[in-house]
């Protein structure tokens, strides 16, 4: 009997030690606190300008798979509040289905410098930036964009004969009919159900595999909204986009039309 009590009760210390949402789940999402705040503020992630502000921003906890084959509860990303709640369902799928991440980490490590965070192979979300290569804001600026493992799912741009890839180590992934353990295509229903149907595989030039988005008018109607009516806002957009794929229409049938 003592082996079974023994591996009992070590059972219950590594649950004990586990964080988990009131849920169930292991991901769980809260208000960003001041210091967090003032901190993306040091590091330029967070501008005066910025549409939504630290008041409606949440960071989003959560355990995943890594590419080691062991589970990691160092992962952590911030969103709109409205969307959080879908964030943390979306990264409790992918650990429990072993998509495996390599890491997920505050665009403050890198001092909100985008090229170096997808170097790193780093999955996110917030960073008050401008969209690649233009001046609108990105919808990471809004808090209702994710990257996904930059390395194995490259942001591709054609100009006329040059080829642009970035990450650079992502040139080993232009090949996407075999698919490789973290590619994206394996994971685009699970953004998709839970309010990311906006995938960037599916844009012609540029191809942004790691990029998962709301449309650009639902980000406006949002970041309008108070925080509460903005919940209420984004839960109906995902119940309309679940009675669309009722209906047998698809993915992008259910998106046609979303300003991106």
């Amino acid at each position: 009997m003592a082996p079974l009590l023994f591996l009992f009760i070590l059972f219950c210390s590594v649950l004990q030690s586990t964080p988990v949402s009131a849920d169930g789940n292991r991901s769980y999402a809260s208000p960003i606190s001041k210091a967090l705040c003032d901190e993306m503020i040091r590091h330029r992630t967070l501008m005066e300008s910025n549409p939504v502000g630290c008041q409606r921003l949440s960071l989003v906890k959560f355990s995943y798979f890594g590419f080691d084959g062991q589970t990691h509860d160092d992962g952590e990303i911030v969103v709109m509040d409205a969307v959080a709640d879908h964030i943390a369902k979306i990264f409790d799928a992918l650990l429990a289905r072993h998509f495996p991440l390599q890491k997920a980490q505050l665009l403050n490590r890198y001092d909100g410098d985008d090229e170096a965070s997808m170097s790193d192979n780093n999955s996110s979300a917030f960073n008050d930036r401008p969209i690649s290569g233009g001046s609108s804001l990105s919808m990471h600026a809004y808090g209702l964009a994710v990257d996904v493992n930059p390395v194995q799912n490259p942001f591709v741009q054609h100009a006329g004969r040059t080829l642009h890839v970035s990450p650079k180590q992502g040139e080993g992934f232009l090949d996407r009919t075999t698919i490789r353990p973290g590619m994206t295509e394996d994971i685009v229903d699970i953004f998709a159900d839970n309010g990311f149907p906006i995938w960037g595989g599916d844009w012609h030039n540029p191809t942004d595999y790691q990029h998962f988005q709301t449309s650009r008018e639902l980000a406006e109607r949002l970041a309008r909204a108070s925080s509460s009516n903005a919940k209420m806002i984004f839960e109906g957009q995902v119940e309309q986009y679940h009675r669309c794929r009722q209906a047998g229409r698809s993915r992008r049938a259910c998106t046609a039309g979303a300003r991106t």
